[in-house]
């Protein structure tokens, strides 16, 4: 159930890259991110409080849960933008497709997951299949012209793992809910702290109605549901696991953009998309 549950959770945030992938062309990307995590935080405090309510949290808990939410939605929101902005898509995607390697390295020093060879197998071979689906359509381009863009990106994916990997801790103590809703919250406050001037000048009267939907659609669907559905999955079958399945995500958001846009997908690209496939099977098998 857990993982049709991570699947269903891909499908959405391929849906969500191409929709976004036009919304930001009506608001500013740091604007979007901020509204929508803003929007995100006051919906799951609302179902937080109305399902669990507020308990204190010891000050040790407290201080973990303000890392969490600084590196895992703040400084990744933050370096995600601002690199993608400065390298291509494709090197863009390949980048953030290592983040199930820097997780599961990260979980095997730290202690946090145990993962058998066949497991470190299957990562390695899904990270394989998304440099495939990279190469047969936009490419990677490494002639140095974006090389901070990459930088920026393959940090933001270390971000990322860190996340995943560290929350594990609190996982034991704390629901999905309850954390998703308390790192969610800090990371939007910081947001706010690198991007309201940036707010103040969007001209948000003239976003179209669509925009505001697929901003609407993202932060309830993309960003609520889906990190209460990944975090639930982080606590039973571990990161390294649940982080494997960030590889499925261009493989959505290809077939998205060839059902909806109209984009072509390239026989390379079909390759690498049963290669992703292969490489879960063997990590969720082990």
């Amino acid at each position: 159930m857990v993982y049709l549950l991570l699947t269903f959770v891909i499908f959405i945030w391929g849906l969500n890259f191409s929709l976004v992938k036009w919304a930001v062309s009506e608001i500013s990307p740091l604007p979007f991110n901020v509204v929508r995590y803003t929007l995100a935080s006051i919906v799951i405090l609302v179902i937080l409080l109305l399902r669990k309510g507020w308990r204190p949290i010891p000050l040790v808990d407290g201080l973990k849960f303000l890392g969490l939410g600084i590196v895992g939605h703040t400084l990744y929101q933050v370096l995600f933008i601002r690199g993608i902005s400065l390298t291509t898509a494709g090197n863009s995607s390949l980048f953030i497709a290592t983040a199930p390697i820097w997780t599961g390295l990260l979980s095997a020093v730290l202690g946090k997951d145990e993962l058998g060879r066949r497991a470190w197998v299957g990562t390695v071979l899904g990270f394989a299949g998304v440099v495939l689906v990279t190469l047969g359509g936009s490419g990677i381009n490494l002639s140095g012209s974006g090389t901070l863009g990459d930088v920026l990106t393959l940090v933001a994916a270390v971000s990322l793992a860190i996340y995943t990997v560290m929350s594990k801790d609190l996982l034991e103590k704390y629901s999905p809910l309850r954390l998703t809703a308390v790192t969610m919250s800090i990371g939007s406050v910081g947001l706010w702290l690198f991007a309201t001037p940036r707010v103040i000048k969007q001209n948000w009267s003239a976003v179209p109605v669509r925009a505001w939907g697929v901003l609407i659609y993202s932060a309830l669907l993309a960003v609520v549901l889906g990190y209460l559905i990944w975090f639930t999955a982080v606590r039973t079958v571990g990161p390294s696991r649940t982080a494997v399945f960030n590889n499925m995500t261009p493989i959505i958001a290809f077939t998205v953009a060839f059902i909806l846009l109209g984009e072509p997908v390239a026989p390379l690209q079909v390759v690498g998309g049963i290669t992703v496939l292969g490489g879960i099977g063997l990590t969720i098998r082990n």
